[in-house]
């Protein structure tokens, strides 16, 4: 498997697993567990539309980074700090 398309499969699960955890666990209820399956119930387009898009835009964030960083953007862009002296004192 291409290891962006991995990547963006592990980026949807932990999203999966993030919306339904947070959402669940910040309720003031005692009873997790019901509230899990009572937010995959009502929630599952939601939940499986978002783990898509994530994982979509991870996997052609991991494709554009090297067209982004080699032709889009030029050396002395990438290397402004190296451009001026960091300052050493405020006076």
């Amino acid at each position: 498997m291409d290891e962006h398309i991995f990547i963006a499969v592990i980026a949807a699960l932990v999203n999966l697993i993030l919306s339904i955890i947070v959402p669940c666990a910040l309720q003031n209820k005692k009873e997790f567990l019901p509230q899990v399956r009572i937010m995959l119930e009502q929630h599952r387009a939601t939940l499986l539309t978002s783990s898509v898009v994530v994982a979509v835009m991870v996997y052609l964030a991991l494709k554009a980074a090297p067209v982004v960083r080699s032709e889009l953007l030029p050396d002395y862009v990438l290397n402004l700090a190296k451009l001026a002296p960091p300052k050493t004192s405020f006076l």
